[in-house]
């Protein structure tokens, strides 16, 4: 096949349109493909604490978060390769692909090996004087993280691949293979178990399933972007682009790693490890329902990028409007709900002291949650039009912020104020982001207005009446009757009022599965 024959293939199937059913679909899968992992490792997980006993269990869990941490080597350039190849689908030109990819490749390559060199010269003196390891299992420790630093390079050059099936719309099959992936995380230890492996065999073997999952990326890039069948060539210069974009990603990463850990760092410091706890069930409970709206932030990524290649500013704006109402309208009731029935639900989950302790904390992290809502399209926008810069800038502004906030507040109002200052830095970071997607022209104040009447008055509503009700001295089952109620004309309200028509005709036919009848956003 010549290459202006792979060149037209690319055209006609790859550069995907932007349709409401396409990302629609993308985002469930995507937060399916999180979901069946997670089983897996909620059933597997005892078999494997019993089998390996506690000092191996911990030392494969040190490893599972070393291998998270060290994935600050790949410097940002597996979302520069998403940002970058769905530019260049947006924009028709696939024939750049190569270009981009290899580049990224080799330097994930390089970083990995050194990242993954430092791993396995420095495991002795981390085994012998930062952990807790009994003399028998000092030497098992060792050759299992060197087995985590072989494990690396191929972790980061999948990100590189990973980012090509972001950018071409194809989490079906990127899905396929991170849930295989993920769920080997918990599988292959439990094999372990039952075939007797001692920890290093448990770490090659995840080492085999990596190298696995990466040739399958590959083949499905090839699959996808046939011109990635090509020769490989790199160019070093096109390594520069991408780590000028990921170098921001990283900024933002390391930022978000001191963001997150600071408020159980201040309580665990400043309080007792008994408040820890009583701050991180409802820390953790409002984590995941967050992963709704971060499963649309993946999905909108590559829109955006691919959009903003294409120079198609209409429906870029079309499309941050809308994703930005779905996601609120999807997940603030949630949320809301969450924060509602908290002690029910702390207290069926846990015992009665910590449900005691720890509602008021989720009802807090809860507000903050639902504002942060309103610009989880705004985050995504500007990374996906190269304003990766900008997200850093923020992160960069907000930590000392944050930073002092907690020191000052935890004290004065214990794990609440955790929460208080958690919360307070969502609403700044919320507030920055939409200045900053104002100038980009992408909202305006008369469509603001629209979206208060259509979207935030009715959340608004059902959020106090839901109060209201639960307030009432009657019955649990009554309370869940009525705001149940208010729930359903909820829905009836988004469906007639919030929505447009072309917008209830994708739904229904998404519902319904009906073939070839997409609309697409225009």
């Amino acid at each position: 096949m010549t290459m202006a024959r792979s060149l037209d293939l690319v055209d006609m199937a790859n550069r995907f349109e932007i349709s409401g059913s396409r990302l629609a679909r993308n985002g469930l899968l995507h937060l399916a493909g999180q979901g069946l992992p997670f089983l897996v490792g909620l059933a597997s997980v005892p078999a494997i604490l019993h089998g390996l006993g506690t000092e191996r269990f911990g030392l494969l869990g040190l490893t599972w978060a070393f291998l998270s941490a060290l994935s600050v080597f790949d410097l940002g350039l597996g979302r520069a390769v998403t940002k970058f190849v769905a530019e260049a689908l947006g924009r028709g030109d696939a024939g750049s692909i190569p270009g981009i990819l290899w580049p990224a490749v080799v330097g994930q390559l390089v970083f990995g090996t050194l990242g993954g060199g430092i791993l396995a010269t420095i495991a002795p003196s981390l085994v012998a004087h930062f952990l807790n390891v009994t003399p028998q299992m000092e030497s098992e420790a060792i050759l299992a993280f060197r087995v985590l630093a072989l494990t690396l390079p191929v972790v980061l050059i999948a990100f590189s691949f990973q980012g090509v099936l972001e950018a071409a719309q194809r989490f079906d099959l990127l899905t396929g293979i991170r849930t295989i992936a993920s769920s080997s995380t918990f599988l292959v230890p439990l094999a372990g178990v039952l075939l007797h492996w001692s920890l290093p065999r448990i770490m090659a073997g995840l080492l085999l399933v990596r190298i696995l999952v990466l040739a399958a990326q590959v083949l499905a890039c090839i699959r996808v972007l046939p011109i990635m069948g090509g020769p490989v060539a790199v160019d070093r210069s096109g390594l520069r682009p991408l780590l000028t974009f990921g170098g921001w990603i990283t900024v933002s990463g390391l930022m978000a790693l001191i963001l997150t850990s600071a408020d159980r760092l201040a309580i665990g410091n400043l309080l007792t490890m008994t408040a820890l706890a009583y701050y991180t069930v409802p820390l953790e409970l409002i984590s995941r329902v967050g992963v709704i709206a971060g499963s649309m932030a993946m999905v909108l990524f590559p829109a955006f990028s691919t959009l903003g290649g294409a120079q198609d500013r209409v429906r870029l704006t079309l499309l941050f409007n809308r994703s930005t109402k779905y996601v609120v309208l999807a997940v603030t009731p949630i949320y809301g709900l969450v924060a509602l029935f908290g002690p029910e639900i702390l207290t069926g989950w846990l015992d009665q002291p910590l449900a005691v302790q720890s509602a008021p904390v989720l009802r807090i992290l809860a507000v903050g949650a639902s504002l942060q809502l309103l610009t989880v399209a705004s985050y995504v926008l500007l990374q996906g039009l190269g304003r990766s810069d900008v997200t850093a800038k923020f992160h960069l502004a907000e930590t000392p912020l944050y930073l002092v906030a907690m020191w000052w507040l935890v004290p004065l109002y214990g794990i609440r104020g955790a929460a208080y200052a958690w919360s307070g830095r969502l609403a700044l970071d919320a507030f920055l982001l939409l200045v900053a997607t104002r100038r980009l022209e992408v909202w305006t104040w008369q469509s603001a207005g629209g979206a208060v009447t259509r979207v935030v008055l009715p959340v608004a509503v059902l959020c106090i009446l839901s109060a209201l009700f639960y307030s009432l001295p009657v019955a649990l089952a009554v309370k869940v009757v009525l705001v149940g109620g208010l729930l359903l004309g909820f829905g009836w309200w988004v469906w007639a009022r919030s929505l447009e028509s072309d917008e209830r005709s994708w739904m229904i036919q998404l519902v319904f599965g009906w073939r070839g009848a997409f609309v697409r956003l225009r």
